[in-house]
């Protein structure tokens, strides 16, 4: 039976200034066709006014976060879950964010011996007292315009892959090519990250962590076309 990969939308539903006709979620095409390329059968998960239920979650064998601007409780949701069951998650652009912020404020919740769910702690967190760990900060020159199809390459860039880190084992080699789309970077890593790739524009920006053997993030697009299927691939082993 093939693998169920869930894919997280995107969602501009809860701001200010929306009508009920833009009370969306948002699938970008790539991904679909990215999981389907490597073999697997991808599912949109859909929350309700933010919050998936776990039903959803545990019908999917791994997980992608796409890009977008905005993370909301079932983004956490979803990274929990695959954490705490060891489920397979692949994090892109703002899911890598994600990871990273994830990480950093389970952490802090279990660093001060906050009692509850941790999702829930998290997210409580954040609604109150705003991120205080898992910080992002902006970066300059990394958002390209966006990218007509069969013109992907021109926003691509080098990245340097560290050798002996899970992304290295997956891509079996040291520099890739990604294309960047991003104006926000990971800024100070816990102690359960590990940067598995750098841009080697100067700016000293991580372009991937991960946690195991089953949590991985890029700040890169590897969707826009299918030449990085390894990183796909990785979702059904």
């Amino acid at each position: 039976m093939k693998k169920i990969i869930g894919i997280v939308p995107k969602s501009y539903q809860f701001s200010k200034n929306t009508t009920n006709f833009d009370d969306m979620y948002y699938l970008g095409n790539n991904y679909v066709k990215r999981i389907v390329e490597a073999g697997m059968t991808p599912i949109c998960l859909a929350p309700n006014d933010g919050w998936l239920s776990e039903d959803a979650l545990e019908l999917c064998d791994a997980f992608i976060v796409q890009g977008g601007k905005c993370m909301h409780p079932y983004h956490f949701q979803v990274v929990h879950h695959a954490f705490t069951y060891g489920k397979k998650y692949l994090g892109i652009c703002l899911g890598m964010q994600l990871l990273h912020r994830y990480l950093s404020m389970r952490r802090y919740v279990l660093n001060h011996n906050i009692p509850g769910d941790i999702c829930e702690n998290i997210v409580d967190i954040l609604n109150t007292q705003g991120v205080v760990a898992g910080r992002l900060e902006s970066v300059a020159g990394h958002r390209s315009e966006k990218m007509p199809r069969g013109e992907e390459d021109a926003a691509k860039h080098d990245v340097d892959v560290v050798t002996g880190t899970l992304l290295h084992r997956l891509m079996g080699a040291t520099t890739i090519r990604g294309a960047t789309y991003h104006n926000w970077r990971v800024v100070d890593l816990c102690e359960d990250e590990i940067v598995n790739a750098w841009s080697t524009d100067g700016t000293g920006t991580i372009e991937g962590i991960e946690c195991g053997n089953h949590l991985i993030g890029v700040q890169f697009h590897p969707e826009v076309d299918g030449n990085l299927p390894e990183l796909f691939r990785f979702l059904s082993e």
